[in-house]
């Protein structure tokens, strides 16, 4: 990986660093997945992550009359909205010097908190009306929309956590790599690369199990990771988001 050290990183301290980052973007990975999960499959057949699926699901309900279109449309909008709120936010930190990192990450975790209390205060553990429903997919849009944002402005390459096409083929590449007689590219971009592909499963796994408790508990316990990876964040004072200078994140 290249990227700018940390001030005041030890040398020897860079890989542990690296794993670190690694770490924390496989778990954001995970509560971005279990968010769609959640979504998809317990709040009216949308994504709040995936946007490319919510311009799918319009498209199928343009051509087809008994596809409802309103739910992604919601969703859309309030991505739109989540990536707006955090590149005011992110270029205004970033130009002062200020952790910028940790306060994105807290803002996101309370979204993310906001949407299952909603859910929760409003249906316990069962589907949340119409209503309702709608107001926590656009939080959790939103909220998504945000991370997105945050995660450009991160530049780490091969571990956007919301999606993972590119890296898909790149991992693919790699695979193949072990068949030719070209030598094996850099460790870690390989790590990076799996630990996206796992973390997508892992999170859309652990969603749909999660749903069993209900759509606002589910919510709950993915805030709750989400919080969990914002204090492991703050606690390591080395651990900064790399400027990338190669081109690797999904778009």
């Amino acid at each position: 990986m290249t990227g700018a050290q940390a001030p005041g990183a030890v040398p020897g301290d860079q890989p542990r660093r690296e794993v670190r980052i690694v770490v924390v973007l496989f778990a954001l990975t995970v509560t971005a997945a279990a968010v769609d999960a959640v979504t998809f499959l317990g709040l009216g057949h949308a994504f709040a992550a995936l946007a490319t699926g919510n311009v799918l699901l319009l498209g199928f309900g343009v051509a087809n009359a008994g596809t409802p279109v309103a739910r992604p449309a919601e969703a859309l909008a309030a991505f739109a909205v989540g990536v707006a709120a955090a590149h005011t936010l992110v270029v205004r930190l970033h130009r002062r010097g200020r952790r910028w990192f940790t306060r994105a990450l807290a803002v996101e975790t309370a979204t993310l908190l906001a949407a299952g209390l909603v859910a929760v205060g409003t249906s316990g553990r069962q589907t949340p009306p119409e209503h309702v429903m709608a107001l926590v997919v656009v939080l959790l849009a939103a909220a998504m929309g945000w991370r997105n944002r945050v995660m450009l402005q991160a530049g780490i390459p091969d571990m956007p956590t919301t999606v993972l096409q590119i890296t898909l083929v790149k991992a693919l590449m790699d695979a193949l790599s072990w068949r030719s007689a070209a030598p094996p590219g850099p460790v870690l971009p390989r790590v990076r690369r799996l630990a996206t592909l796992c973390g997508v499963f892992v999170g859309a796994v652990a969603g749909a199990l999660l749903l069993r408790l209900g759509p606002g508990p589910a919510l709950l316990c993915v805030a709750g990771l989400s919080a969990l990876v914002t204090a492991f964040y703050s606690r390591a004072p080395r651990l900064r988001p790399p400027v990338a200078t190669e081109a690797g994140s999904d778009r």
